[in-house]
């Protein structure tokens, strides 16, 4: 989560110190409240702390900072500091510092804390009972995050927006004056955010989501220690050579062979419903590539930003050119794709070109007849035979990239 801890922590300490805040002055009704916020998002301090580190700051759950044990000290340590305050203060200062205020802001601590320990292992994995190595998830490992699919198709986003929406009602029915519109506007996005809910766990449920590796039960993010997030790095092993060509084209093809299970959404054309699939991560032929080839922790999207940087001289950090075409150039400028060739080694690469030379599609050889594609018309990702691409595309030809 990224926006909801403050809140959550906020609408927890509301509810559990209901009695307790009750009796304070509206002073100390927005202290308290100002404490809870900056309490629940207090573990994320240690974002800011890493980046002068040698430890990445995606790395930052799973370390002593982001822990339970850290946190009760802290907690002992705020105890502390509160009871010299308390012993220091004059009898005037005291009045403002009282024990009931005290009381309260103890167990804001701990709620704000605790709810985002507990938000983290949500749908995240996290090293929450530091020093053991275990990462611990609720629903991480169930609703996991999609590779292709933004935060914004995720139900964690649902969730923060959830939070976050009935934050604001609260701050609203509190603090401000009653204006019917802006009531029933929350109230909406309470409930369409309900709904995006619902929404974003059945898409979950019926795509492949895998945007990480577990390596002995623990969330690897960067197999190589060079600081670098996997996802994002053109060389994972760190041997000098791409990911591309880095391949074993035998896990290629148990890969795609065990994704074209007929389990997994497609998206296989530009209809409003493909493209409602395709923002949630559904496979099309590039992306059941793509995925096949992050099966062993290598990514290709990487390696063609660099190419497309180099070759275009891109001064930016977005691309204008999808993958898809990028893949075709980056092959076709190595003069490793054969148009002529009848080889049909398994986990090859081949594009799909019409009569005047575009490619329309592209996917893996399987064997000498199978191969995994998507195909016009799929729901499911299923494996296809290259009869059926001829049925598709009449007059085309198979070109197949050829390396070892």
């Amino acid at each position: 989560m990224f926006l909801a801890h403050g809140p959550i922590s906020y609408i927890l300490n509301e509810k559990i110190q209901q009695k307790g805040i009750s009796k304070l002055t509206k002073q100390e009704h927005i202290f308290i409240m100002i404490l809870s916020l900056i309490f629940g998002i207090l573990p994320d301090l240690d974002l800011a702390i890493l980046t002068v580190t040698d430890i990445p700051p995606f790395q930052h759950h799973l370390i002593f900072s982001h822990s339970l044990l850290f946190f009760i000290f802290c907690w002992l340590l705020l105890i502390l500091v509160l009871y010299l305050m308390k012993s220091l203060l004059n009898t005037e200062s005291r009045q403002v510092l009282n024990d009931r205020l005290i009381t309260l802001i103890h167990r804001a601590f701990l709620i704000g804390v605790l709810s985002h320990l507990f938000a983290d292992i949500l749908f995240s994995y996290s090293q929450v009972l530091y020093p053991l190595t275990k990462q611990f998830t609720i629903f991480g490992s169930i609703l996991s995050s999609n590779y292709f699919a933004g935060y914004f198709a995720t139900p964690s986003f649902a969730l923060e927006l959830i939070s976050v929406s009935i934050f604001l009602l609260l701050i609203y029915l509190k603090y401000l004056k009653h204006i019917p519109v802006i009531k029933t506007l929350l109230y909406t996005i309470i409930g369409v955010s309900t709904i995006w809910l619902f929404v974003c766990v059945y898409m979950n449920l019926n795509t492949y989501n895998k945007s990480f590796h577990m390596t002995n039960g623990q969330k690897a993010e960067d197999m190589d220690y060079d600081g670098i997030q996997d996802m994002f790095d053109s060389d994972t092993n760190n041997n000098g050579i791409n990911n591309i060509f880095d391949v074993n084209k035998e896990q290629l093809v148990k890969s795609v062979t065990d994704l074209s299970n007929g389990k997994y959404l497609t998206s296989s054309d530009s209809s409003f419903s493909g493209e409602f699939k395709h923002f949630f991560g559904a496979f099309n032929s590039y992306r059941l590539i793509s995925q096949a080839y992050f099966e062993q922790n290598l990514p290709i999207e990487p390696v063609l930003k660099e190419y497309a940087k180099n070759k275009y001289n891109i001064q930016s950090y977005t691309l204008d050119i999808e993958y898809p075409t990028l893949l075709y150039e980056y092959f076709n400028d190595m003069n490793i794709i054969d148009n002529s060739s009848n080889e049909n080694s398994p986990g090859n690469i081949f594009f799909v070109l019409n009569g005047q030379g575009d490619v329309v599609n592209m996917g893996i050889l399987l064997d000498d007849e199978m191969v995994g594609i998507v195909l016009q018309g799929d729901e499911r990702l299923v494996t296809h035979t290259k009869e059926d691409i001829k049925r598709v595309y009449e007059d085309s030809r198979l070109s197949t990239v050829q390396f070892e």
